[in-house]
């Protein structure tokens, strides 16, 4: 089958959510899913405030800071707990950890250089207000994405991408040449690269495989291939309801408020409009030598003759509709505040007093993060398949050590991932708690305490993994210290005889 024609007949199945996600994109953020043939020459639909954009983009901003903060790693690399049953631990050793801690800093290196923060923003922004998006990652690590608009997918039971199906129309003349020669066409018309990805029934480990096939048009650029290894492409959901195969956005979860503040927004402004407009009627029969006239050209302040007054021949014009102002701006001010808390915009849910205590925005900051707790579990498949995607990269280059099967990715999330403060203030405890043994038990309470287990992981999740020593450079460094020592000591006491008798020479 061609895959223009598979691409169409998966078309359909689609179609609700794209209609869904344009309709919240034109209330949030229209660029991130225009509607269908906006083009650069058209004005992007526009709406009577810009809350529900700004709220689009502080999730997303906030969603990326927890996702990828700067300077410390977004996830941990793990023994997992049976490997350590084989072995009869309960912790890994030192070592391992440090190790481990080790390819964390060359992966977090590597993302760094390959720019993921950038498409990172763009794809929790095209989450929040459409749902989905498309992800490739490149042989050479970068991330490309696909709007909604530009692919069609379809998922087992689990959730999980076993097919999917890219469209990407661009120029001739924009194509690599090993492409150019499979089009008639002109170089400013129009192509359509088709690239399918499947992932083979049953393979559900680590290495999987995955078949390629990609079209020009309706004509077969690359037939299909089967690949081992992860598959990698991706289809990122915000909300994936069991059964179907495209996810729910964050947008059309709030779509009622959202909407709504546009419609109370635009009436606010309207009756604002009304109430600061300035007309004067004057009676069609007043008397007073051209009093339209005189009104019309009288500067402000001007004392001009003429009957005013409810029964005189001037009327001011009135609004008379305060009240619904009123009640329409205490609607907006509540809505504002729904929709800041489900958008984390923690600046406007603050109460307003003069002292604020930094514990209260503390608790507030808590809470509201406690109501998206569901999204950071999907945040955690979608960080640890790019993870896992770039380390079997990165091996296959060998620019890491080979980790095995033996290693799960954790992902950190949430207020944790703003740094990786859990490990430190365990030891904190821990050496808070040590200090409060009494002073004649402290001795023998340290026998029964592993140092090097304890110092390993908070120096590594402090970001130093390489500043803890090994065990055995510990005991070469006390080796030599000791013997340091033992020198000294026999020089002191050679010295003593030695210089005894030179004194006792120089006194005879």
């Amino acid at each position: 089958m061609k895959l223009v024609e598979r691409y169409s007949l998966l078309e359909p199945d689609r179609q609700p959510y794209l209609d869904r996600a344009r309709r919240c994109a034109a209330l949030t953020v229209p660029s991130v899913c225009p509607s269908e043939g906006q083009t650069a020459a058209n004005i992007l639909p526009q709406t009577y405030q810009s809350f529900n954009s700004r709220a689009s983009l502080n999730l997303a901003s906030k969603l990326l800071m927890s996702l990828l903060p700067p300077g410390v790693s977004s996830f941990n690399l793990k023994v997992p707990t049976e490997v350590l049953m084989e072995q009869g631990e309960l912790t890994p050793p030192p070592d391992i950890v440090v190790g481990l801690a080790k390819c964390e800093q060359l992966v977090n290196d590597k993302v760094e250089s390959l720019g993921w923060r950038r498409p990172t923003y763009t794809a929790l922004l095209h989450l929040i207000v459409a749902g989905n998006i498309g992800e490739y990652i490149t042989p050479a690590g970068t991330l490309k994405q696909y709007r909604l608009e530009q692919f069609v997918c379809v998922r087992d039971w689990d959730g999980e991408v076993i097919e999917a199906v890219t469209a990407e129309q661009m120029r001739v003349r924009s194509l690599p040449q090993h492409l150019r020669i499979h089009t008639e066409k002109k170089e400013d018309e129009t192509v359509t690269l088709y690239t399918r990805f499947t992932r083979k029934a049953g393979d559900r480990d680590v290495d999987k495989s995955y078949t390629v096939q990609q079209d020009l048009d309706d004509q077969t650029i690359t037939v299909e291939t089967t690949h081992t290894g992860i598959m990698p492409f991706n289809c990122p959901a915000w909300e994936l309801v069991p059964g179907e195969h495209y996810g729910r956005s964050h947008c059309e979860n709030n779509y009622s408020d959202l909407q709504s503040l546009d419609v109370v927004s635009q009436q606010l402004r309207e009756a604002s409009a009304m109430a600061s407009r300035n007309l004067i009627f004057v009676a069609p029969n007043a008397s007073g030598g051209n009093l339209r006239k005189r009104i019309q050209e009288a500067r402000n302040g001007a004392v001009l003759s003429g009957r005013g007054g409810q029964n005189g021949d001037i009327q001011p014009f009135q609004f008379n509709n305060a009240a619904a102002m009123q009640t329409m701006a205490a609607e907006k001010q509540d809505l504002q505040r729904g929709l800041a808390q489900a958008f984390l915009l923690t600046g406007d849910l603050r109460r307003d007093a003069e002292r604020v205590t930094a514990y209260e925005l503390q608790m507030l900051a808590s809470e509201i993060e406690q109501a998206l707790g569901g999204v950071y579990s999907l945040l955690s498949g979608f960080q640890r398949w790019r993870i896992r995607k770039l380390i079997a990269q990165m091996q296959s280059r060998g620019e890491l050590p080979d980790l095995g099967d033996k290693v799960n990715i954790e992902v950190t999330t949430g207020l944790e991932a703003l740094g990786k403060d859990a490990q430190v203030n365990k030891a904190r405890t821990l050496f808070g708690l040590f200090a409060e043994v009494p002073q004649a038990f402290q001795e023998e309470a340290a026998d029964y305490l592993k140092l090097d287990t304890i110092l390993g992981p908070t120096v590594a999740a402090i970001g130093f993994p390489g500043a803890v020593r090994s065990g055995d450079e510990v005991a070469a460094n006390r080796q030599a210290k000791q013997q340091q020592a033992m020198t000294s000591d026999i020089a002191k006491a050679v010295a003593g005889p030695v210089a005894g008798a030179m004194a006792q020479q120089t006194t005879q």
